[in-house]
């Protein structure tokens, strides 16, 4: 008897269930897809369907726990109202007997919600970001066809036309996007265009990787600018060295990773592709303190270094000075600093006499050039040789064509223990190593309390799944007098709370107060068990 009794009240449960839970999932997952709609990415009709379909998945996590509670509300209410709860006590059944498929359906929530929260819902987000921001050949098509520029990172290309090409022959690529008439930028950190390259035609190779899609270019009657150096070339084929890298959002957000997944960048925040970007630039910074130190040392040891044009010309620059300080140039004694261009033949073409000249290492432009050495000047005189008879002042003067030492000129690749290792032992030396490394750090301190913050969110959420079935349960039985909205209404209240509470906890912990975030999330359950202890002790008692 008490196996079908349970299996009856089970039924019951699921059936109500089911219904509250597809209606909450439905109407959340429409308005989910009304931010990605009035955002500028262009999104068809197809993509708006998908991404409501997938939508609907993240929302159980809040669609399950209060159609639990629902459900439990109005079978064990009606069961009550119709006496059948009384029946079964009648007959000798305990309330922990009555209750059984309650509290099976709330551990069963609890094992249900851990998977969806911790693996399944995860990586639906990152197929929604996928949807929305994922399709690189669409955001191109939509930018031209609107004649607005695409921008990845620091980079914005737009272009007149384009043509897709999906497995293009004789090429691993995934996918060729040709442009016609295009125009490609480098933004620096205030947004002014550094380099810029405009070709009559050009080719785009789309590389899908994990958690990145790369982009190499060839660009056809190309004309490069750079605006340290001032430079203008052509070129009749041009093929940037550095694919462009746009990290795909499964990648870049702890919401769209698993468990497993948050475990592993918390153990190596290196993969994270925010972290790794940030290694790269500090081994960037090292680089260029060992190119500034190493040419310190040849200035230091023969009072003069030789730098080769990084153009075609041939010709070279022999600086004279007494050493290099963090990028400035010093005087050798009494001796003014100076720098000569020689022609190919090794003879002087002219002379510059600074009174300060910093010297820089910085990022190549579009054309492909890895790094180059700038050189900016400060009241200068200028010597025009063989006899230098003749001079001229010039407030400043700037040299940005100038190849780095080719003994220092390879990256560095270091693992990321060993760099950190080598950028602490350095960072007194190099403002920008110093700057770099704090920045990494700072960054993996945030991610760490991402990470934490997360995976004990998700615990809360599927343990507030379990309670509130058996909350919704004893408020009925113990309020059978009252309507079935108002006795839900008297559970969701503290249930919302919780939620709020969970969110407040995770905020928290990322600032990194662990223990006073971790009360606060799971306040919200501990007030949900003492009301589910108070109704069933009521309910014993009565």
């Amino acid at each position: 008897m008490p196996y079908r009794l349970s299996w009856y009240t089970a039924v019951e449960l699921l059936r109500v269930i089911g219904f509250a839970a597809a209606v909450l999932a439905v109407v959340t997952a429409f308005g989910a897809i009304i931010k990605p709609l009035a955002g500028d990415a262009p999104i068809s009709a197809m993509q708006a369907l998908k991404y409501v379909g997938l939508s609907l998945v993240p929302m159980m996590q809040y669609a399950l726990p209060f159609a639990a509670g629902f459900g439990a509300t109005i079978v064990l209410h009606r069961m009550a109202t119709d006496n059948e709860i009384m029946a079964m006590s009648v007959v000798g059944l305990r309330y922990r007997t009555i209750l059984m498929p309650v509290l099976v359906l709330g551990l069963a929530m609890i094992i249900l919600m851990a998977v969806l929260v911790q693996v399944i819902i995860p990586r639906v987000y990152a197929v929604m970001g996928r949807v929305i921001a994922g399709d690189i050949t669409a955001i191109f098509e939509h930018a031209v066809s609107q004649g607005k520029p695409v921008r990845f990172g620091d980079m914005e290309i737009w272009a007149e036309s384009m043509h897709v090409q999906i497995d293009p022959p004789g090429s691993e690529a995934n996918e060729r996007i040709e442009l016609r008439r295009m125009v490609a930028a480098r933004l620096g950190p205030d947004g002014s265009i550094e380099s810029d390259v405009s070709a009559a035609g050009a080719v785009l190779d789309l590389y899908e990787r994990e958690g990145i899609v790369l982009i190499r270019m060839a660009m056809d009657d190309a004309v490069s600018w750079e605006s340290a150096g001032g430079n203008l070339r052509g070129f009749p084929r041009l093929e940037p060295t550095h694919a462009i890298p746009v990290p795909l959002p499964e990648r870049t957000e702890p919401m769209a990773m698993t468990r497993s997944e948050l475990l592993a960048v918390d153990a190596d925040p290196s993969r994270y592709p925010v972290i790794s970007a940030l290694y790269e630039r500090l081994a960037d910074a090292l680089l260029q303190m060992r190119q500034r130190e190493a040419i310190h040392a040849a200035l230091k040891a023969t009072g003069s270094v030789d730098l080769l044009a990084a153009d075609r010309s041939g010709h070279s620059w022999q600086i004279h000075a007494g050493g290099l300080r963090r990028g400035v140039l010093k005087a050798n004694g009494k001796q003014p600093i100076r720098l000569t261009e020689l022609g190919i033949d090794g003879q002087a073409i002219r002379t510059f006499q600074p009174r300060v000249a910093e010297l820089l290492v910085e990022d190549g432009g579009l054309d492909g050039r890895d790094r180059r050495l700038v050189l900016s000047m400060d009241d200068v005189t200028v010597y025009d040789p063989p006899d230098a008879a003749r001079s001229n002042h010039r407030a400043s003067v700037l040299l940005g064509n100038l190849q780095p030492l080719h003994a220092v000129q390879a990256e560095v690749e270091l693992s990321p223990s060993v760099l950190l290792e080598e950028a602490r032992a350095s960072q007194d030396r190099s403002p920008g190593v110093r700057q770099s490394l704090q920045k990494i750090e700072d960054v993996t301190s945030t991610l760490h309390g991402q990470v934490v913050s997360r995976l004990w969110r998700r615990w809360a959420i599927a343990i507030t799944a379990g309670l509130l079935p058996l909350l919704g349960a004893i408020l009925a039985l113990n309020m059978r007098s009252a309507q079935p909205l108002s006795i839900y209404m008297v559970g969701f209240l503290p249930a919302l709370l919780n939620l709020v509470l969970i969110s407040g906890g995770g905020g928290f912990i990322r600032q990194g107060e662990f223990w006073a975030g971790l009360s606060v999330m799971w306040s919200g359950n501990v007030v949900l068990v003492a009301i589910i202890a108070v109704g069933w002790w009521r309910l014993a008692k009565h």
